[in-house]
């Protein structure tokens, strides 16, 4: 059912009311507000004022102190008898690193004439500082220099302070609201602002709304019965993920729907087949005897008649020996076991086909680097790998060569399958016959009964997985059948 009103349509309608509804609220109490601040701010202002001056205040005495502290440094230093006396062997290096001559960087004794007796000076600090030089008399007209480091942005620390000082008096005189002129644009520029969100959202929203609605319409489709509808929403996005996952989905079911039919046919194929066994196989006997009886019984010298009977005799039996097997292949359709799984490594199972000597000779392995390990039931896994390879041995020698067969496998743990690959050297599979030759009593072969792929793909479906003609042709230039098994497989039979 369609929802009455579309998804698009609601979106827009709540971005609308979330934008204007604060403008609503703004436009009844912006002079309120406009009047609160005012008086909020004025008197914030002033606390902040008074605090200012305060600091201004402290960076002056800051500044007085660190001068006083700097001339009593000179004075001490003044009056040391080393350097009252120049003398060239005191430590100035052990002046400048102790820790009571705080900010000291360099210090030289000069002469009268300004020639230095000796210096020493130690790196500055970095950008943030400055040198500061203090110039100290001596006795007969020598002096100390001393540098010193202050703040280099000090004074404009001070500067911006009284800046900000200015401003923030300046704010204490607002004592009203904001004029009616104010209140208009403000109000003029939250509409446009709200217009203008509602219009990015709506521009925004609309390739959401129209991919969900594209997904909605493909779920309508299949709950509708259109199986082999899917979406086309594709992207890296949440909407992407689920499109492709909605696909994913879509593919499994009808694949699994697919799979069931195949098995419900298959189920009834076996029904049939164990009735004409049953049918069957009861009158072959007799009939076979009373033929035998007739032949063997003429005592006659008609010696015409007798080679008659004796041929007649001969095709029966060769008749009754082909139905035979007939009844027998039925029996095996229609007696196939329940699948056992357990943990098996494949590579065993499919070495053991070259214990066959039919397929020894004319098969190839081609093991992954890694081991695969399987769950499956080993007997009937083998009899499917069996059964493909003596097909493509068949297809290849009906081409003309000599029937070789490759099989490889790979296991892909992101999927949590395995793909076992049977490739042969026959004439390939027509595209409009890749789903109809795993159908019971189809066969492209001169000789068989056409059972021998749709028990197989019988089994693989029963294991989880699937046997499928590739669509594109094997490396060797023959068809490719590809057995799809989960790494862990079913816990048991699905029939």
């Amino acid at each position: 059912m369609r929802p009455r009103l579309s998804l698009r349509f609601r979106l827009t309608l709540l971005l609308a009311v979330s934008v204007m509804l604060p403008l609503v609220v703004a436009y009844l109490l912006v002079g309120q507000l406009g009047k609160t601040a005012a008086n909020v701010a004025a008197s914030d202002a002033e606390a902040r004022v008074e605090s200012m001056e305060k600091a201004t205040h402290r960076y002056h005495e800051l500044v007085n102190m660190t001068k006083r502290v700097q001339g009593e440094i000179a004075e001490r230093l003044a009056k040391r008898p080393d350097l009252a006396a120049l003398d060239p062997g005191a430590d100035l290096k052990a002046i400048i690193e102790a820790p009571s001559e705080a900010g000291l960087r360099a210090i030289a004794m000069l002469r009268p004439d300004g020639t230095v007796v000796a210096e020493a000076a130690k790196p500055p600090t970095g950008p943030a500082w400055r040198d500061k030089v203090v110039d100290q008399a001596l006795p007969d007209g020598a002096s100390l220099r001393l540098t010193f480091e202050v703040s280099a942005t000090l004074q404009q620390e001070l500067q911006d302070l009284k800046a900000a000082i200015d401003g923030t008096r300046r704010v204490t005189q607002i004592q009203s609201a904001l004029p009616e002129s104010y209140q208009l644009t403000f109000l003029i520029l939250i509409a446009l602002a709200g217009v203008l969100a509602a219009g990015i959202g709506v521009a925004f929203s609309m390739p959401l709304t129209r991919r969900l609605e594209e997904l909605a319409e493909t779920a309508r489709k299949v709950s509708a019965g259109q199986l082999d509808a899917r979406t086309d929403v594709r992207g890296r996005d949440e909407v992407g993920v689920v499109g492709e996952s909605m696909n994913t989905m879509l593919d499994t079911l009808d694949e699994s729907r697919r799979q069931i039919e195949y098995l419900q046919r298959m189920g009834v194929w076996q029904d049939v087949a164990r009735k004409l066994a049953h049918e069957i196989k009861n009158p072959l006997t007799p009939i076979q005897l009373a033929v035998q009886q007739c032949v063997s019984s003429y005592k006659g010298d008609d010696a015409r008649y007798q080679k008659t009977l004796a041929e007649a005799g001969k095709i029966v039996e060769e008749e009754i020996a082909a139905l035979t097997r007939l009844v027998d292949t039925f029996r095996t359709l229609g007696a196939l076991p329940k699948v056992e799984a357990a943990p098996i490594a494949l590579a065993d199972v499919i070495e053991e086909l070259k214990l066959d000597p039919s397929m020894a000779a004319r098969l190839t392995l081609v093991p992954p680097a890694a081991a695969v390990t399987v769950r499956a039931d080993k007997l009937l896994l083998k009899r499917v790998l069996a059964n493909l390879v003596e097909n493509g041995i068949h297809a290849g020698q009906e081409a003309g060569n000599a029937g070789d067969v490759v099989v490889s496998w790979a296991g892909d743990p992101r999927r949590d399958v395995v793909a076992i690959t049977v490739d042969d050297h026959g004439k390939g599979v027509a595209e409009d016959r890749r789903e109809k030759i795993f159908e019971p009593y189809v066969t492209t072969k001169a000789t068989g009964t056409g059972l021998g792929l749709a028990i197989a793909r019988k089994l693989a479906i029963e294991h989880g997985g699937e046997l499928a003609v590739a669509p594109e042709r094997a490396p060797t230039g023959g068809a490719r059948f590809v057995v799809s098994l989960p790494l862990r497989g079913p816990e048991a039979s699905l029939s």
